[in-house]
């Protein structure tokens, strides 16, 4: 079975789901972060580096790894000293691109303005391809029928997510926040089962998962920071006036801080990956 199929047969992303990722409210990847470029690179929480090294044992030492989705090169800058071969970032918007450069300056990485579906390799050449913070943009199908295409035999795909851990009260009054103030918003927007989705596909194997907990503290200010860099601050500030949220998360979450004003906020970082035969 492959991606296509998988659409065809609802085996992974019902039509529901398919529909709320493609929205009018997500129209346009390319766009939805023009102006945020700054704030995102200097306030999204890193991944766990023992994430990032356990992922790379999973892989030859000396390889061609390209990013998919990269924004503005958080992952992919992370990989370039754990990584001897070309690391390549691509992503649609060009506003992310453009930042990326200017942060890493002439670190050696190589920037490729496209979208998923879009790739110009098709040839089997690639050792790793990874998606972080980015699959809930894509039309999965067609993404990892394009990976059978560019993957080498053995290569691995890796699907990376920071989420907030649920259930924790911290994160628990952002969620209802976001709710609150982002039209259409809920906090299962990216509950999908990536594991389950590549085991479902023909040509994958060894699919793994693994988690990293760990806490991101840091005071209100940069969290409200953190806000602002994402996609649904931005519509909030379209629906309604732009000191809105940053009060609603005052009253929200400033009972929660540390005696010391900080907030501790659980995080996790989430590698799925696989093998493509």
């Amino acid at each position: 079975m492959n991606g296509s199929d998988l659409w065809h047969h609802g085996a992974v992303m019902s039509e529901q789901t398919y529909s709320n990722i493609c929205s009018d409210r997500w129209a346009d990847p390319r766009v939805i972060f023009d102006g945020l470029t700054d704030d995102y690179d200097r306030y999204r929480p890193r991944y766990a580096e023992v994430s990032l090294k356990r992922l790379l044992k999973r892989t030859r030492a000396t390889d061609c790894v390209l990013d998919l989705g990269c924004g503005t090169g958080i992952l992919t800058r992370a990989f370039k000293p754990l990584v001897n071969g070309l690391v390549v970032g691509a992503d649609p918007g060009s506003d992310m691109l453009e930042q990326a450069a200017v942060v890493s300056g002439s670190d050696g990485l190589m920037w490729l303005n496209c979208r998923a579906g879009k790739l110009s390799v098709t040839d089997h050449s690639l050792d790793r391809m990874t998606a972080a913070q980015a699959a809930h943009w894509l039309d999965r199908p067609v993404f990892y029928d394009e990976c059978s295409l560019t993957l080498r035999p053995g290569g691995t795909l890796a699907i990376l997510y920071n989420n907030r851990v649920r259930g924790e009260p911290v994160c628990e009054a952002h969620e209802t926040v976001l709710e609150t103030y982002t039209p259409g918003y809920t906090r299962e927007d990216r509950d999908f089962d990536v594991a389950m989705e590549l085991s479902c596909l023909h040509d994958t194997s060894d699919v793994l998962v693994d988690r990293e907990v760990w806490d991101w503290t840091l005071t209100f200010e940069k969290f409200i920071d953190y806000v602002r860099s994402t996609s649904h601050y931005k519509i909030a500030c379209q629906e309604r006036s732009e000191d809105a949220a940053p009060k609603a998360y005052a009253d929200a979450l400033g009972p929660l801080a540390q005696d010391d004003g900080t907030l501790n906020v659980p995080y996790e970082t989430i590698v799925t990956s696989a093998k493509f035969d």
